[in-house]
């Protein structure tokens, strides 16, 4: 009975012994994780503390032009953004947020007064601006961030940015993956990592940090769903480039692309069967990079030694596969891009020069941000350049309310100048007149000839408003057998008159030699 009393006391003193340990064992756990918890916190509140002095407030006040009345301007808006700092005196922030800005204004934090800003070097096509801040009026000079590339999927990310109270506010999200995005203002794509499940909607330059790493800033959101980064690497590159003040800008894609999947079309191309990987060419520009060298049918199989499978997607080490753009968009103007592809039945090597073009000379430009659009007013028909901002104006799914013949020049043809071809003119509305009854009804009419002319660009309407001085009448033809318009000379003098006062048309003729 002793014997056994003694055995169960030593196996309860051992088993108080084993949970002592379990209690000690896990009492460190938690202090552990305690601990490295509160370093976490302490990360994060360090590099917040460092932000103070290197994001800053941005508002704006920007206005542009009316596209159906282009000799007006539009209502004032006022904008907010964030900047951060890449220089003592500069910033940068996505562009969307600048478009027609006509005046700057920053807020740092510890200083209650403006800071006047001004437009360095901006890119619409990969969306950053650089901003010059006026040192004259700094307290003390900012102090630059350094982006570096980091991308580790699931990883959380800090953001910060500066309110209009000068105050430091924070959030987060979750890295989830990098993909090419069509810029919002822009008809380019470029790389975005893509942040999800963010504290609340970012989108005008919020700096997102990895820990302490800074890894790219905000430039576009869909609610708290996902939120769009420009990558370091492309901000750097724009720094780089920009340095000398001389910004070159980046290549442009001069041809379109569609996955190669069908295996009939394969045997078509004279492919072999075991080829699996190539993407077609469906279009080539007559601007931008390879428009003079590839041909619609031609199967890209290699860029740079990089395999393009049949998505048009490459293996990008660190962000998985990425379509083949940023293969291009990554190069510097100038630069041999080498194509590996498949034509006429046989492989062929190309060397293709990287691009770029300005927007100005598209067929039918994206934008014209910062521009008054080009028209002539005479008789009261009103003639405009063909833009997308145009089209735009018709307000949501505004392409199914204009003309299919105009969206046509857009889609199809917006990247095809042609030597006789520089713009599309267009009969854009009439405003009635006594001189020119019974065509107000017409608009969105694309104009062919003008007195016999073929009109290549809108300038030419003034050139051609000189020819036969001893004709009595303008006369204006369209494209697709629209009614010709003929416009009496002798009363134009009085009517452009009379038009200029009763619509507030300062000047009837705005265009560029």
């Amino acid at each position: 009975m002793r014997m056994n009393l003694e055995f169960r006391i030593i196996r309860c003193a051992s088993e108080i012994s084993f949970l002592h340990s379990k209690f000690l064992i896990l009492l460190c756990g938690f202090a552990s994780l305690w601990l490295a918890e509160t370093s976490v916190k302490a990360g994060e509140e360090q590099t917040r503390e460092a932000m103070k002095g290197s994001i800053v407030y941005l508002e704006i006040s920007s206005y542009g032009y009316d596209q159906i009345r282009p000799w007006k301007n539009t209502d004032i808006q006022q904008k907010s953004g964030v900047g951060c700092a890449t220089g003592a005196y500069q910033v940068i922030t996505p562009a969307w947020n600048l478009t027609d800005a006509k005046l700057i204004k920053a807020k740092v934090s510890g200083q209650n007064e403006y800071i006047p800003a001004k437009i360095k070097t901006i890119d619409y096509e990969i969306d950053l601006a650089l901003l010059e801040l006026d040192a004259s009026a700094m307290k003390k000079p900012l102090k630059p961030i350094r982006f570096e590339d980091k991308f580790q999927r699931g990883n959380k990310l800090n953001y910060y940015w500066l309110n209009a109270n000068g105050e430091m506010t924070t959030g987060q999200g979750y890295m989830d993956r990098a993909e090419m995005v069509h810029s919002t203002v822009s008809y380019a794509y470029f790389l975005n990592l893509i942040v999800t499940n963010t504290s609340q909607e970012t989108s005008t330059g919020q700096v997102y940090c990895d820990g302490s790493i800074p890894s790219g800033i905000s430039c576009w959101s869909k609610n708290t769903t996902e939120t769009g980064l420009i990558p370091a690497a492309i901000i750097n590159n724009f720094l780089a480039r920009a340095k000398d003040g001389n910004y070159p800008g980046v290549p442009a894609v001069g041809f379109t692309t569609e996955a190669l999947l069908d295996p009939t079309t394969r045997a078509y191309l004279k492919m072999p069967a075991t080829m699996k990987n190539g993407v077609q060419v469906t279009n080539v520009y007559t601007i931008g990079t390879g428009s003079e060298s590839l041909k619609a049918g031609d199967v890209i199989l290699r860029i740079d030694g990089k395999e393009i499978d049949a998505y048009g997607k490459f293996l990008y080490p660190a962000y998985d596969r990425i379509s083949f753009h940023h293969l291009i968009t990554s190069h510097k103007i100038g630069d041999d891009i080498v194509f590996d592809i498949w034509r006429d039945g046989g492989k062929q090597q190309l060397r293709v020069q990287a691009k770029n073009f300005d927007v100005g000379e598209m067929l039918v430009p994206y934008y014209e941000y910062g521009q008054q659009p080009e028209y002539v007013v005479t008789g009261g028909f009103v003639f405009q350049k063909l833009t997308r901002s145009y089209l735009a104006n018709w307000g949501k799914d505004w392409d199914g309310k204009v003309t299919p013949h105009l969206l046509h020049y857009l889609r199809d043809m917006a990247f095809k100048p042609t030597a006789q071809r520089r713009e599309i003119v267009i009969l854009s509305y009439v405003l009635p007149a006594q001189i020119n009854l019974g065509y107000t009804d017409l608009a969105q009419l694309v104009v062919s000839k003008f007195n016999g002319m073929p009109i290549s660009r809108i300038s030419d309407i003034e050139k051609a408003q000189k020819l036969n001085p001893g004709a009595k009448y303008d006369v204006v033809e369209f494209e697709l057998d629209n009614p010709t318009v003929v416009i009496p000379r002798q009363q134009l003098p009085q009517v452009d008159a009379t038009l200029a006062t009763s619509y507030g048309i300062r000047k009837l003729v705005n265009v560029n030699p």
